[in-house]
């Protein structure tokens, strides 16, 4: 049946990719001589992105701030991003600027000719509008550290039959007490969009919907420490009226994880590494050695030799791209029959002993460590700074 339209006939739906706070530059001090690679892999992460775009056939790629860690990096990591955005001329990249890269007079977009295929939304409630593809984007940048949210967007989407997505940084919360462009589930509510893409919080969220308004947190495509473990990447997929098919994509080069390793029965600091070796590769695959790790030794330590975690650090190093250990084990030893022993040791442990019985849940978690600690110091073992 032929179905006639008044006026235009509409775009069912549109492929996107998005993605946000990339932190392009950012260095993960702790890493020490991998930190500087480390800060050269999300210029690398950023290009494989768009890569994925252009595999995917998106149309759209709406970045939602922080793409670059600082308004004040080296031109080395900012000329690329524009070289490999201008690299994809037919799909249009849309960018709202967030508060590690603001959008004033220091701004790479504001002192760098841009790319033709690049837009960036402005200070203020903006819209930018696509005939070609019958789209409209709208959303506005941090132009400082600090936004302050609004109660509703200035801007009313026309009912048209235009696709209408907003590009944001900022903070999903119940109202607007916050300097990170506070987004309350009111705004997405009222704000007739089809599809609001969200940066600020690096955790990825499924994808939700306030009324008949879809809207995400895609989380960072690299983790920055241990407090971003797991997969990180990227929103592929279509968006339209009352359509959003979008689908999680990993781009990650490294992932960080906190893993614990029962070492029980590990006579030796090899043994143990064997372990820990072991139960990675087995747990994340064929890649696991790219990761960054950190480790908590568990289990029971059958000899006060068998923790030594200079030595399993190191053997552990040779094989994983960065590992941090931290001793949780218990030394198997019986502390009766030691504070009977007639030797320094001995009265050590009958101290010991003492402070255990007349400690409550959370002191005996310290007189434990101390423990351990003062058995390893017999043993000729403990390494300076071993308590942080």
């Amino acid at each position: 049946m032929l179905k006639l339209y008044s006026g235009v006939i509409p775009v069912e739906k549109i492929k996107i990719l998005h993605c946000a706070d990339i932190h392009i530059g950012a260095a993960e001090s702790f890493l020490n001589t991998l930190a500087e690679s480390r800060r050269a892999e999300t210029l690398v992460t950023f290009e494989r992105i768009i890569d994925k775009a252009s595999e995917n056939n998106v149309r759209v790629i709406a970045i939602a701030g922080d793409l670059f860690d600082s308004n004040n990096i080296e031109s080395g990591f900012i000329e690329p991003v524009f070289k490999k955005i201008a690299s994809v001329p037919d799909i249009k990249v849309i960018y709202a600027a967030g508060n590690h890269d603001p959008l004033n007079s220091g701004s790479p977009f504001l002192k760098y000719e841009l790319p033709k295929n690049l837009y960036v939304l402005g200070i203020k409630d903006s819209v930018i509008a696509f005939d070609d593809i019958r789209l409209r984007v709208y959303g506005r940048s941090f132009e400082s550290v600090c936004l302050y949210g609004e109660e509703r967007f200035t801007i009313t989407p026309q009912n048209d039959g235009y696709i209408n997505l907003m590009v944001l940084h900022g903070e999903v919360k119940s109202d607007l007490n916050s300097e990170y462009n506070a987004v309350t589930q009111d705004f997405i509510r009222n704000s007739k969009m089809d599809y609001i893409a969200l940066g600020h919080i690096h955790k990825r969220t499924e994808i939700l919907k306030a009324g008949d308004t879809y809207y995400s947190y895609c989380g960072c495509p690299e983790g920055q420490g241990f407090d971003e473990c797991g997969e990180k990447g990227v929103y592929i997929g279509n968006i339209g009226k009352g359509i959003c098919e979008l689908e999680f994509t990993a781009v990650a080069k490294r992932l960080h994880i906190r893993e614990s390793v029962d070492i029980s029965n590990c006579e030796t600091p090899a043994a143990a590494a064997d372990t820990v070796l072991s139960a990675i590769k087995l747990k994340y695959g064929e890649g696991f050695a790219d990761n960054l790790y950190r480790i908590e030794l568990t289990g029971n330590s059958p000899a006060e030799k068998a923790v030594n975690l200079s030595e399993i650090t190191a053997r552990l190093s040779d094989k994983l791209y960065f590992v941090k250990l931290k001793d949780l084990t218990e030394p198997f030893t019986d502390i009766n029959t030691l504070a009977n022993e007639i030797s320094l040791k001995g009265i050590f442990a009958k101290k010991m002993l003492e402070s255990l019985n007349g400690a409550d849940e959370e002191q005996k978690n310290t007189v434990k460590e101390a423990l351990k600690l003062g058995l390893k110091a017999f043993a000729g073992e403990v390494e300076f700074n071993e308590d942080r």
